[in-house]
């Protein structure tokens, strides 16, 4: 497709040919053996100036491109390096919030387990003239082995693991299996509600409040129950169901008012209205 950036100049060029054809016409070549006439004076200027308008176009154009490509070079190393990082701190921030939760339940761990044994050591001291077989007074919560509960440990902490590697199937998996084998263990609360997540994730929302529901049900003390609320609502108002979804939202405000689902819990119940 012709530039129209060369049409003028060439148009030019062509008019001032045929005027040097005429003056050729008359036989007084161009050379340097004698004053130019002024048609050739003016055709050798618009020769000068052709050439440097095509050398200064061709040049801009060049310049100009290069310089777009390298603008375009710089946006997408900002892009690249802008992603990176922003993954790097999903990956820090994820394992920090491992951390934090491993060692409060750690604490709880250390703390039911010493409340067991205080339990049992002010425990009545039996009667020998008791009747063998009555049922004490004051019931002994029993303490889980340590060993069951260091594999439990390691079994949520694998399936964690797979959560936060984005393999979903596989952490539901694992937490099934953990929750099957230690159904009131140290982390079976917690089991239920990553087990509800990763539905969440997955968009099955049917298992994602079974999950949530039974961590509601079993483990009612559990610090995960505010925030598996918080879920139950945010499934209950994607699938439009209004009244149910503000039920929850209310729940978690009125029952857990300083938690950080309450605050979500008010933002999302404001939506509603």
């Amino acid at each position: 497709m012709l530039n129209l950036r060369l049409v003028r100049p060439l148009a030019l060029l062509s008019a001032v040919l045929a005027m040097s054809g005429c003056a050729s016409s008359y036989g007084a070549p161009i050379n340097g053996d004698r004053a130019l006439s002024p048609e050739e004076q003016r055709l050798q200027a618009v020769e000068t100036k052709l050439a440097e308008l095509s050398r200064r176009f061709s040049g801009s154009e060049t310049s100009r491109d290069q310089r777009l490509a390298e603008e375009l070079g710089v946006l997408r190393g900002s892009v690249e390096q802008l992603q990176h990082d922003l993954e790097v701190s999903q990956r820090k921030s994820q394992d920090q919030f491992l951390a934090v939760e491993n060692r409060l339940k750690l604490l709880e761990t250390a703390a039911a387990q010493q409340q067991a044994a205080a339990a049992q050591a002010n425990a009545p001291v039996a009667d020998p003239n008791t009747t063998v077989g009555a049922i004490p007074s004051t019931p002994v919560q029993p303490v889980v082995p340590a060993s069951a509960a260091a594999d439990e440990e390691a079994a949520y902490l694998r399936s964690f693991d797979l959560l936060k590697a984005g393999k979903y199937d596989e952490a539901i998996r694992g937490f099934g299996g953990m929750l099957e084998k230690y159904p009131q263990g140290n982390y079976s609360d917690n089991a239920w509600y990553w087990m509800g997540e990763c539905y969440n994730i997955k968009k099955d929302y049917a298992n994602a409040l079974q999950s949530y529901r039974a961590l509601l049900e079993k483990f009612t003390a559990s610090p995960k129950v505010p925030d598996a609320l918080l879920k139950t609502g945010t499934i209950l108002q994607e699938q439009k169901k209004t009244e149910q979804a503000r039920a929850a939202y209310q729940r978690v405000i009125k029952e857990y008012p300083n938690s950080t689902a309450a605050t979500q819990s008010r933002s999302r119940l404001a939506q509603l209205r």
